[in-house]
Parts: structure tokens; sequence; C-alpha cells
């Protein structure tokens, strides 16, 4: 799991995003831009996204994450799952299952998962924010992401990926785009996440910025379920 920093709190770890990692028979981390394409080519991955959803869920049960100072976890949605005619259905269904509050569970979507299916994917989100789940738009910046796709799909959070991050602070055209754009967002009552934070100089600047949650191996490499609640546990103390 990665962790996402308030910075107006002095690094308060609020949030998660569960992660998938598959290890090889060696015992090496298989990259997920592997197995996933091969998860979604043999028809798998809807059955390992609902097992992932379904992980988070029982974590969420198992202890208590606002104790914890955690408001919610983030769970990734794969193109596949967002043009599945009953995902809302299955996830409410587990949610019911594990009697877990809708308002702990963040789903992370891309824009490439509107460009097949886009009235499915809002009859989705549609039913499973009647129910208290939120959404994100994940790796904004890469693609064809645009505002008009922010002002179009009913999201909460915008997750600037890391190479528009990067480029804020690499590439001089990178700044007065990011700077227009998180103008615009903020003025839109979204929240905004950067990714790929890595640097205390990075972390210095987003904080003068106000940009609302900073995620990166600045704060910690993914970590399994229990190395995870150690890391909390000791960090938000």
């Amino acid at each position: 799991m990665c962790h996402c920093g308030d910075v107006r709190n002095n690094v308060l770890f609020t949030s998660a995003e569960a992660l998938v990692r598959i290890r090889s028979r060696e015992g090496n981390i298989i990259p997920p831009g592997r197995f996933i394409a091969v998860a979604e080519k043999r028809g798998l991955i809807l059955s390992l996204g609902e097992r992932v959803f379904e992980i988070v869920c029982r974590f969420i049960v198992q202890h208590d994450i606002h104790a914890m100072g955690i408001e919610y976890i983030e769970c990734n949605l794969s193109v596949v799952q967002c043009a599945y005619d009953h995902l809302a259905q299955d996830f409410i269904a587990i949610m019911e299952k594990y009697h877990v509050d809708a308002k702990d569970i963040v789903l992370e979507i891309t824009e490439s998962a509107s460009i097949t299916e886009k009235k499915i994917l809002l009859d989705n989100m549609d039913a499973l924010r009647k129910v208290g789940v939120r959404f994100a738009l994940d790796d904004f910046g890469t693609g064809q992401s645009n505002l008009s796709y922010i002002v179009d799909m009913p999201i909460d959070i915008v997750k600037f990926d890391r190479g528009m991050t990067n480029a804020y602070f690499d590439n001089g055209k990178g700044k007065p785009v990011m700077d227009a754009a998180m103008g615009m967002i903020q003025k839109l009552k979204l929240e905004i996440v950067s990714e790929g934070i890595e640097e205390k100089e990075q972390f210095a600047k987003l904080d003068e910025l106000g940009i609302d949650y900073i995620q990166g191996y600045y704060f910690s490499k993914p970590r399994n379920a229990a190395e995870f609640i150690s890391f909390i546990e000791s960090n938000n103390a």
C-alpha cells in the first residue's frame, strides 16, 4: 500500500492505495504492467479486481482504520471493470457482506475507462455514488486527460500523475500548465493529489502551492498489510 500525506497537517497519513503485486517462483516482484495485461487477455481481470476489492473491504473491517487516522482506502478499477454491467452490483454486495461503510472507499478510474462503454461506466459510478463511494481520476496529465473530462465525469479527487508533477519542476512549460489546471480544479471544489513525490524540495514546494494531498516514495515505498499498520501506528501517533 502507498500512502498519501496531508501537507497542511505536517505529514499526517490520511489514506492508502491498495496495490496488486505478484511474485515469481524465485520470489521477485513482477511489474503490474506485465501481469495486468495477461489477466486482461485471459479474461481474469474481473475476478482479480473483485478479489482485490474484497481484500480491501476485509482489511477495513478487521482494522480500525479511522483510529489510525486513515480516512479511506483507494482501489483501482481497470478499463475492463469499468465496462462491466454488474460492477456496481457486485461491489455493493461485497461491501454489504463485510458491513463496510462506503465512505471508506475511493475507486480510481482513468480517462481511458470511458472510451468504449461510457454509459456503463457512468451507470456504475452513479449506483456506487448513491451508496457513498467516491471516485478519483487517476493519472491526470497523461494520455488524453483534460479539464473537460473532469467537468464531464462525477469525480471527487484528481490525481496528478508523476510525469506531470516532475514536469512542474523540470520543464519550463510544465509549471504554468500545472498551475492553471490546479486553479481550475480547485474552483470546481475537487481535491488534488500529487503523485510521485520523492524529494524534500518537491514536498515543500507543493506544500506552498496548497496541494491537498501528497503521495510518493518520499514518505514510503509500498508495504504489505502488516508493515502498513505498523508504519501508520508509528507515524500517526
